[in-house]
């Protein structure tokens, strides 16, 4: 039988085959490295990736024409059989190759996409750009997103590698739930500026445009390793900020330390800790996206268990829902 990327088993559903099912399919290689045996002689580990996740893999011999050529991110022909080591799922490679452009044509099929759409997001993000009032914070956002270049990686980018929104199209999701916290939040606090707090949510992240690479697979790029996130994305709005002529020089600091500061500490990679009260509501705003974002992936992949450890966070997450509310057997209004 001829297998296709279009009737390969998703790896999620691999995942829950029993130990010894044969599997045949395309997916992307995500790691490639060599490993010793108790005896001194080497095997192959390796990472399957498709966009329903990831999956561990060995071979045991037989690998090495196979580890010269194949690169982290090549799309690949797996066969195999289902193993199971510790609890978790693998699989046990008989015979892997590197598959042809003509077998994979788009390999951005095998990431995880966001479920809001480019289309969904562009036109959310118009919707809050169009709510802020201040004419220099305006021109910022203008400036910045009205950059089509920067736009269109900004709408492919992920929000992560792998904590939160680590889907194609997650950092515009990040964004657009950070913006509609932010404007909830505004207006409960009278004293908070609603405008700079919602540019400061809109470009917090934009420095993951920069950060991350997005064209096969979710890694770091080298900018990424040596500046991180928050330094790039200070630095191109500041390259913004320059074009602007008679920027307010208080407005500039503001929207600086917005980004800066928002992850909240030098241990989380933030050179700056939040030191006003838009950047303080803008950090834990982050705080609840990220964290909600990462619970509920983290929840879907527990496959029907109540808890699991998050190695992250250093705790565990619990899943089960609250009892259902059960309706009156007679339909009438509820009892007093």
């Amino acid at each position: 039988m001829t297998v296709t990327p279009a009737t390969t088993l998703p790896l999620a559903q691999v995942r829950a085959l029993p130990v010894g099912d044969l599997v045949t399919g395309f997916y992307l290689l995500a790691k490639s490295e060599t490993r010793k045996k108790k005896d001194g002689n080497l095997f192959l580990v390796l990472t399957l990736q498709d966009a329903t996740g990831t999956l561990d893999g060995k071979k045991w011999e037989e690998y090495e024409d196979f580890y010269a050529a194949a690169k982290i991110g090549d799309a690949v022909k797996v066969e195999g059989r289902v193993d199971f080591y510790n609890n978790v799922p693998s699989l046990i490679v008989s015979r892997i190759r590197v598959a042809t452009d003509d077998e994979v044509p788009d390999k951005r099929l095998y990431l995880p996409h966001s479920k809001v759409s480019a289309k969904e997001a562009l036109e959310g993000l118009g919707t809050v750009i169009g709510t802020v009032r201040n004419p220099h914070l305006r021109k910022l956002l203008d400036l910045v997103f009205g950059d089509a270049e920067f736009l269109a990686r900004f709408l492919g980018a992920p929000g992560g590698k792998k904590w939160h929104h680590c889907t194609v199209g997650g950092l515009a999701e990040h964004t657009l739930s950070i913006s509609r916290l932010a404007d909830g939040v505004a207006g409960l606090y009278p004293d908070l500026n609603r405008d700079l707090l919602v540019t400061g949510a809109l470009l917090h992240d934009v420095g993951k445009v920069f950060e991350l690479s997005t064209d096969i697979a979710f890694d770091y790029t080298s900018e990424g390793r040596l500046l991180g996130h928050i330094t790039e994305g200070a630095l191109f709005v500041e390259r913004k900020l320059l074009n602007i002529e008679n920027f307010p020089e208080e407005t500039r600091k503001h929207v600086l330390h917005l980004i800066l500061s928002h992850q909240g500490d030098p241990s989380m990679n933030s050179p700056v800790k939040p030191a006003t009260l838009e950047a303080l509501v803008l950090h834990f705003c982050d705080e609840i996206d990220s964290k909600a974002a990462a619970y509920l992936r983290e929840r879907d992949a527990a496959e029907g268990q109540d808890f699991t450890w998050i190695n992250l966070m250093q705790q565990h997450f619990y899943y089960k829902p609250i009892d259902a509310v059960e309706e009156s057997n007679e339909g009438g209004a509820p009892h007093d």
